[in-house]
């Protein structure tokens, strides 16, 4: 168990060295990072992979997806309730079914999640809890996957 609790300490303290750790620098890791990152190894990882590319015919990649860096709406929608069918993703076809987090996952817990995927593979803003609140409410009646091409007609979410 020690030697695991030390792999896990310098693997995390690692991470944050290449991240920046310096307070005044605006994209110094930050305790969210951590988390969110430990989220994603936790939800997300086995399958998109730990450098976001996916597997290959199989399983969409975060890194460069305009799924990931776009309207935050969407990607809130599919973390909540999951994704079943066609989607296209930098050119490629996928056959999809991801299911959803909402039942497992508090709204802060959504927010660094997706905040560490797009901040990592997308270039894109944060995600607040709040918004993952009102996304949340606005959809708390839906009990089925969503599609892309539901996500991509959902109107103001361009």
């Amino acid at each position: 168990m020690r030697m695991r609790l030390s792999a896990f300490t310098f693997c995390c303290s690692f991470f944050l060295l290449l991240t920046g750790c310096d307070a005044n620098d605006p994209g110094a890791a930050t305790k969210d990072d951590a988390k969110g990152l430990a989220l994603f190894q936790t939800y997300c990882a086995a399958c998109h992979q730990a450098d976001g590319s996916g597997q290959e015919a199989r399983i969409p990649p975060l890194a460069g997806s305009s799924w990931v860096s776009g309207p935050e709406e969407r990607i809130i929608r599919i973390v909540l309730h999951g994704l079943r069918g066609p989607i296209e993703v930098k050119g490629t076809t996928f056959e999809v079914e991801m299911l959803g987090f909402g039942a497992v996952l508090r709204d802060e817990e959504v927010a660094s999640v997706l905040t560490y995927v797009r901040r990592r593979f997308g270039d894109a803003p944060a995600v607040t809890t709040a918004s993952v609140n009102q996304v949340r409410e606005a959809t708390k009646d839906r009990a089925e996957y969503w599609t892309a091409e539901e996500l991509l007609a959902i109107p103001g979410v361009k």
